[in-house]
């Protein structure tokens, strides 16, 4: 646990925009929130706990991460001052993700905050946030802390579970046929992919693919492996429902392979495969134009 709480300040700035949540015109009471917003800013940049405390009411109470509970404008206020030094500067980014009328003049917000320091670790917390009208002035009477559970490996590859399952496609003129099935590994943070290809009902080839995610380089990755001894491993970047894998790989006598594979999801139970950028030893090689994949009814 840290000893003074970090993201209390940053959480205020949420006010301005609670009722963008609500509304695309400009009320009067949005302008004057996201006036605050850009005021809170301008406090936290400079460093002014007094002006990040009067966004505080003045018997407000705030809960941080470890428990700790404080009481009180001038208390909220001394915490503040604390925590501004031990970070000595920074950015915050804030990520309201939902707000609720709960009376006339009390508000409801939930959400996320990051706090980027000068040096240090980047820190993540989920709020919960109180406002109440002051005067003409929408004020915290009410903040909860809690920390932000890490996100698992299992939750980066969730845009990916749809692939779940068996697939096949046909080449009829060729009498071919690739089969493959997507798997969750045990403990459900890696996704396995099995490959057979089969030419007039024999096996031809076979495949594995591993997919993970680094946390490192904080992208999905893949690494491939088939039968005959070659080898690839590839970086993924998602554009909406497409996904591109860039894969540099050896084949089993020492060649070094380049491609740009592409899935594209076309329903539920269909999609597209295409490898462009080909190359071996830099030499270019064909590009492979859009494959149609079906998945397996009943499986």
């Amino acid at each position: 646990m840290r000893s003074t709480p970090r993201p209390i300040f940053i959480l205020v700035a949420f006010a301005s925009s609670i009722f963008a949540q609500d509304s695309t015109e400009t009320s009067p009471e949005k302008a004057a929130v996201i006036a605050n917003d850009r005021a809170y800013e301008a406090a936290y940049a400079s460093g002014d706990a007094k002006a990040l405390a009067d966004f505080f009411t003045d018997d407000a109470e705030y809960t941080a991460e470890d428990g700790r509970t404080f009481k009180g404008r001038a208390e909220i206020e001394e915490t503040i001052r604390a925590a501004l030094r031990e970070r000595k500067g920074g950015n915050l980014a804030i990520n309201m993700e939902s707000v609720r009328m709960l009376a006339p003049e009390v508000l409801l917000e939930k959400g996320t905050t990051t706090v980027t320091p000068n040096d240090g670790d980047v820190s993540e917390s989920l709020y919960t946030a109180i406002y109440v009208k002051k005067n003409g002035e929408w004020k915290i009477s009410q903040l909860i802390e809690s920390p932000k559970p890490a996100t698992t490996p299992h939750e980066r590859l969730a845009e990916l579970a749809w692939l779940i399952g068996k697939w096949a496609e046909t080449d009829e003129a060729n009498d071919l046929t690739v089969d493959s099935e997507y798997l969750w590994a045990r403990g459900g943070n890696f996704i396995t992919r099995n490959v057979t290809v089969k030419r007039g009902g024999e096996t031809t080839l076979e495949g594995w693919q591993i997919i993970g995610w680094d946390p490192i380089a904080e992208r999905i990755r893949s690494w491939t492996f088939d039968s005959e001894g070659g080898f690839a491993e590839g970086w993924w970047m998602r554009e909406g429902e497409r996904w591109l894998a860039r894969e540099t790989g050896v084949t089993p006598d020492g060649s070094r392979t380049g491609a740009e594979n592409t899935v594209m999801k076309l329903g539920p139970d269909r999609f597209g495969w295409e490898s462009n950028s080909r190359t071996v030893d830099s030499e270019p090689q064909p590009n492979i134009g859009s494959i149609e994949i079906n998945r397996v009814k009943g499986e």
